[in-house]
C-alpha cells in the first residue's frame, strides 16, 4: 500500500524556503535531530500524527517504510502510542552524512532500520552505533523512460537521436519543433522548484549574443510558474522553456543535451542523469542542509564540479561544449564520465534488487529485538 499525507503545511513551508529563505531551510535541516525542534514540528503539523495514527489503527501492516524523516518520526510516535510492534524503516535519499532527523537521539522516535544509497552514509550511521543488520546499502531504479533513453544514447549516439527526440518532445510541446539540431545544447535543471537558482548563469548566457546564437538553451522550470513566465518572455533564438514535464519529455531532453547546469542535486535527478549518461554535471547551486554533502560526492566520484560564480560557470559551459579550451579541472571529470556513470548505475541497480530480501527479513524478525538493539546503540 502506498500512502501520502494530505497535509500541505510542509509543502507550503518548503515552497517559501525555496523562493525566499534557502539558508533558513538549511538551518531547519541541521536542527532536525534536536528534541525541541522535533516537538515543535509535531505541534505545527498535528494532521500528520492524526493521519498516521488513524491509518495504523485501521489496518495492520507487516512493515512500514518512510521516505521522509518527519514522517518516520510521526510513524514511530503513532506506533508507540498504539502499542504496535510493526517494523519501521526509513529510507535516506541523500549522500554523505545525512541530517540527524533520519535517526534521532530519542530511541522511541527512531526507525528500526535504515536504507542508504551511499557508502559514506553507511559509514556515518556505523559511527552512530547503528547495528550492521539494521542497515541496507541499496540503490535506485530510475523510471523506464530514462533507462530506454540511456540505452539509445549509448548505442545510437546523441547526434543520431536528436531528430527523433525532437519529434517526441514536439508532440507535447509543439514550439520545440524549431530546435536546431546542429547546435550544442545545455540543459538547465533543478527539480520542481530549484531551477530558478540558476538564473544568474542564464542571464550571462542570454545576454552574450554570440554565445546565445551558438547554443540551444533548454530550461525545465518545474512548478515555478513565475520563473517560467519570466523566461518565456525571452524565448526564441535557441532558448526553449518548459514547465513541469513528463518523464518521456525530460528523458528525451537529457538524451539530446550535451551538458547539464543544475540548481539542485536531488538524488532522483542525479541517478536519472547518470542513467542517460548526460554529463559532466555542472552544479551551480545546492539545497542548503540536505544537499551539501552531495557536492563532495560528485567531485569525489569525478562526476562533476561545483561552481557558484556565474562568470566562471559560463566559462565551464563553454569548455564543456568545446567552445573554449578545456581546463584541467573540467577535463578531470569529463574524461571517462560516461564509463563511470554506467558503472555507478550498474552497482546501484544490483543493490536495489537486493532490497526485497532486506524487507522480508525485517518483516519476519521479532521487532522487539531490533528495537532494543537500536536503543542500546544510542
Amino acid at each position: 500500500m502506498v500512502w501520502t499525507s494530505a497535509d500541505r503545511l510542509v509543502d507550503r513551508f518548503y515552497a517559501l524556503c525555496v523562493r525566499y529563505l534557502p539558508r533558513f531551510q538549511g538551518t531547519v535541516v541541521e536542527l532536525s535531530s534536536q528534541a525541541w525542534a522535533i516537538d515543535l514540528a509535531m505541534r505545527l503539523n498535528p494532521q500528520l500524527l492524526s493521519e498516521a495514527s488513524a491509518l495504523l489503527a485501521a489496518q495492520r501492516f507487516d512493515l512500514l517504510v518512510s521516505t521522509h524523516p518527519l514522517q518516520s518520526i510521526v510513524f514511530a510516535r503513532a506506533r508507540r502510542t498504539l502499542g504496535l510492534s510493526t517494523p519501521l524503516v526509513c529510507a535516506v535519499p541523500d549522500y554523505g552524512a545525512p541530517p540527524g532527523g533520519y535517526y534521532p537521539p530519542s530511541a522511541e522516535l527512531r526507525p528500526d532500520a535504515l536504507i542508504v544509497l551511499d557508502e559514506g552514509t553507511l559509514e556515518h550511521f556505523r559511527s552512530e552505533g547503528v547495528p550492521e543488520k539494521q542497515m541496507h546499502l541499496s540503490g535506485f531504479l530510475t523510471r523506464e523512460e530514462f533507462v530506454q533513453a540511456g540505452v539509445r544514447a549509448r548505442t545510437e549516439g546523441r547526434d543520431g537521436l536528436r531528430a527523433e527526440l525532437r519529434t517526441i518532445v514536439a508532440e507535447a510541446h509543439p514550439e520545440f519543433a524549431t530546435f536546431a539540431l546542429d547546435r550544442p545544447t545545455v540543459l538547465f535543471l533543478g527539480g520542481s522548484a530549484w531551477t530558478a537558482k540558476t538564473e544568474p548563469v542564464l542571464r550571462w548566457v542570454l545576454e552574450d549574443e554570440g554565445l546565445r546564437q551558438a547554443l540551444n538553451v533548454l530550461v525545465v522550470c518545474g512548478k515555478d510558474a513565475a520563473f517560467e513566465a519570466r523566461l518565456r518572455a525571452r524565448a526564441g533564438d535557441g532558448l526553449h522553456v518548459f514547465g513541469f514535464v513528463s518523464p518521456r519529455v525530460l528523458s528525451s531532453l537529457m538524451a539530446m543535451a550535451d551538458v547539464p547546469v543544475l540548481g539542485s542535486l536531488a538524488p532522483a535527478t542525479l541517478q536519472e542523469l547518470l542513467e542517460v549518461g548526460l554529463g559532466p554535471l555542472l552544479l551551480f547551486h545546492f539545497i542548503p542542509g540536505s544537499e551539501q554533502p552531495h557536492v563532495s560526492y560528485i567531485e569525489n566520484q569525478r562526476l562533476g564540479v561545483y561552481e557558484p560564480q556565474p562568470a566562471q560557470m559560463v566559462q565551464l559551459i563553454r569548455q564543456a561544449l568545446g567552445l573554449s579550451p578545456i581546463s584541467a579541472r573540467l577535463a578531470l571529470v569529463r574524461d571517462g564520465y560516461r564509463e563511470r556513470a554506467r558503472l555507478l548505475r550498474t552497482r546501484s541497480v544490483e543493490r536495489a534488487y537486493q532490497l526485497p530480501r532486506f524487507f522480508e527479513r525485517l518483516a519476519l524478525a521479532p521487532v522487539s529485538v531490533a528495537r532494543d538493539e537500536g536503543a542500546a546503540a544510542g
